[in-house]
């Protein structure tokens, strides 16, 4: 038997107003009475429904995500850092890939917006100022992820992409290698601009030379990560190291060297960005820049949860960046520990 509030109004021999004063926690109802129905709704293991609580509240629980990917490990992380924190506030998630794309996320959000969700999580981060259009018209409150942080009247939580990019790059100058090459993301990614932003900065600072040749784009791909170590590999002015802007790029180095038969790190040193399971089990072990993104999706709920409850202001601007942090592994002539 399906247990509901009139059931436990008949067992409690009260009003089902007074059920759902109590189970709402809305209204005054007696100690003693509001102890009862609540001992009894446990007893019961009473599980309230989300389309009645949406009727009454005006609220579904649900809370929209919209990521740009749904299929490689990087965002995956994403989605259990947020799922982990909406069950913690029973939330449910609507999940859903843009593309990149700003029609995609209009029509996305028109959905959502329509009575399907309570506020919505956006990473898109090759939009730039167009996601801010789409986040004026929302009648819901919006959370970014790694989007401009420059923008007034927005909520965002991104990763501290530029200091990442100086780290590894730093390592690599401490390890002796001078002529350091890289495979970029896409040029219109935001985060793949500070990655490369802090790449080019850290070598000017340590007296380095920047060549353009030594930089090919890529497009956070596997394919691209390939194409890029064959044509850097390929010149007669070879660099000695290669910093990958992700993950997924370095293992296509890692492709590339075995076609060429290079050996990581003794003829070519390979660093990535991300810190994703794969480059765990790779051989040799990637030394890569971990990327905190479970936490991102957990601070990113959390705070979208308090606008949403009227704990936090959704007029009020609010950024936080995450720090990253170095993973060493043997790709770099580091050795095993």
């Amino acid at each position: 038997m399906k247990i509901n509030i009139q059931e436990i109004a008949r067992r409690s021999n009260v009003s089902i107003a007074t059920v759902s004063r109590v189970l709402n926690n809305k209204g005054p109802v007696k100690p003693e009475t509001r102890n009862k129905i609540l001992t009894l709704a446990k007893q019961l293991n009473y599980k309230p429904s989300p389309h009645a609580r949406a009727l009454s509240s005006r609220r579904t629980d649900t809370i929209g995500v919209i990521l740009p990917e749904l299929v490689d490990e990087y965002f995956m992380d994403i989605i259990q850092g947020i799922d982990e924190e909406a069950h913690l506030f029973n939330k449910y998630l609507m999940i859903s890939s843009s593309h990149s794309q700003r029609n995609d996320i209009e029509t996305i959000m028109e959905f959502m917006g329509s009575g399907r969700t309570d506020g919505a999580i956006i990473m898109a981060p090759s939009l730039h100022d167009e996601i801010y259009e789409v986040i004026k018209k929302s009648k819901r409150p919006v959370v970014l992820l790694n989007c401009c942080s420059s923008k007034t009247n927005v909520v965002s939580f991104n990763i501290d992409n530029y200091r990442g990019a100086r780290q590894i790059v730093a390592h690599l100058i401490d390890h002796g290698y001078r002529k350091i090459g890289m495979i970029k993301g896409p040029d219109r990614n935001i985060e793949a601009q500070a990655r490369f932003e802090g790449f080019h900065d850290i070598l000017v600072e340590r007296g380095l030379e920047y060549k353009e040749n030594y930089v090919i784009s890529g497009d956070f791909s596997l394919t691209s990560g390939n194409y890029g170590m064959l044509r850097l590999m390929g010149s007669d002015d070879k660099p000695q190291a290669i910093f990958a802007a992700n993950d997924y790029m370095a293992i296509g180095a890692y492709q590339a060297a075995r076609n060429l038969n290079l050996k990581i790190p003794e003829d070519v040193a390979i660093v990535g960005f991300d810190d994703i399971f794969t480059s765990r089990i790779i051989h040799p072990r990637l030394t890569t820049v971990h990327v905190p993104v479970v936490e991102l999706g957990r601070r990113a709920l959390n705070y979208l949860v308090g606008m949403i409850d009227g704990t936090k202001d959704p007029a009020e601007s609010y950024h936080e960046e995450l720090s990253t942090g170095l993973v060493i592994g043997e790709s770099c002539g580091c050795k095993s520990k």
